[in-house]
């Protein structure tokens, strides 16, 4: 004997239970996406406290801060640049290296305020030439953004010979280094006071507004009047003087500088912007919460460190961060226009 057809009742019970499972599932993956990181990184730090000896000290606390500085300023600066929805800036690499040679290498033979304004155009050119290829000509920004990389760190090292260089043992660029405000570093103030900056570019500015709106959306931004060729030179050369920044930080962290100290920056700020809750899609995004991603990577690879995993496990680490914040944006994505 034949089963009993379902009723239209049966039927529409079925369609309303499955949109209330898929609508909890895309608040859960909306949720992740945009607040996960808060819950993930307080959890994190209490369990580091709790079970990881060491951890806990001041003296590796402030060793924390004082090596997630560097690539905290660079990260918040490249946040524009994917909230624009160009990816990453790969020639952050070039840029750091560069603006830390220029810093140590210029100040010795001439003052430090010589060598911040060169590394200052030096910043600005590398923001115009990215900017310009991406903004005005269209060319894809991770093609533009590696060839920037390989020339400039070419002309660095054939300028350099590869030379390491060194600040004096007493400058201001060491002091700076190894400055404390009370108990915190003062890279660290100066972190927390260029994201509070450039959060306040993004959220309280017209130029903030249009690098989330040509994100988005770009062929409406267009459509509005909106001169989108500048936004986007404007999102790369905020990128390129964080870079500029975070390569004095960390030849001062150091009191050293050579063409190859900054290898690996490019994928650890993009990890703490997207681990941050800023999607590599573009149109979303948050300086402050880039912060916290940074916190997070900086911790888990301290960790790692204290834990005695090498080099090799904090690569794989990273890049399963990536791998879990990119599936779990697009798939956000995915059940929202579903």
């Amino acid at each position: 004997m034949a089963g009993k057809p379902p009723s239209a009742v049966d039927t529409r019970a079925q369609v309303d239970s499955d949109l209330g499972i898929e609508k909890r599932e895309f608040r859960l993956l909306e949720w992740m996406a945009d607040r996960g990181i808060f819950v993930f990184t307080t959890a994190l730090v209490l369990v580091a406290a709790l079970f990881i000896d060491g951890f806990a000290s001041l003296a590796n606390i402030t060793d924390v801060f004082n090596r997630a500085a560097p690539i905290g300023i660079v990260a918040v600066g490249m946040t524009f640049v994917v909230i624009s929805a160009n990816y990453l800036d790969l020639s952050v690499v070039a840029q750091v290296a560069t603006a830390a040679v220029v810093l140590i290498a210029v100040s010795n033979a001439s003052s430090i305020p010589a060598a911040m304004a060169l590394a200052f155009l030096i910043a600005l050119a590398y923001g115009l030439v990215n900017g310009v290829a991406v903004g005005v000509f269209k060319a894809n920004a991770v093609i533009v953004t590696l060839s920037t990389t390989f020339i400039g760190l070419g002309i660095l090292r054939w300028l350099t010979g590869g030379s390491i260089y060194f600040g004096p043992p007493e400058g201001p660029i060491r002091s700076f280094g190894t400055t404390k405000i009370g108990p915190f570093p003062l890279s660290m103030i100066v972190l927390v006071l260029i994201t509070i900056a450039l959060s306040l570019v993004l959220t309280r500015t017209n130029f903030g507004f249009l690098v989330k709106s040509y994100g988005s959306n770009r062929e409406a931004t267009r459509l509005a009047g909106v001169n989108t060729a500048w936004v986007v030179v404007g999102a790369f050369i905020l990128s390129a003087l964080g870079a500029m920044l975070g390569g004095f930080v960390l030849a001062a962290f150091s009191n050293t500088a050579v063409s190859a100290m900054s290898t690996g920056f490019d994928f650890r700020a993009l990890a703490a912007i997207i681990v941050g809750g800023t999607s590599v899609f573009g149109g979303k995004g948050s300086v402050m919460r880039t912060l916290l991603g940074v916190v997070f990577v900086s911790v888990l690879t301290n960790i790692m460190v204290l834990s005695g995993l090498g080099f090799g496990y904090q690569q794989m680490a990273i890049g399963a961060l990536i791998v879990a914040a990119v599936s779990v944006d697009s798939l956000a994505r995915k059940a929202a226009v579903t």
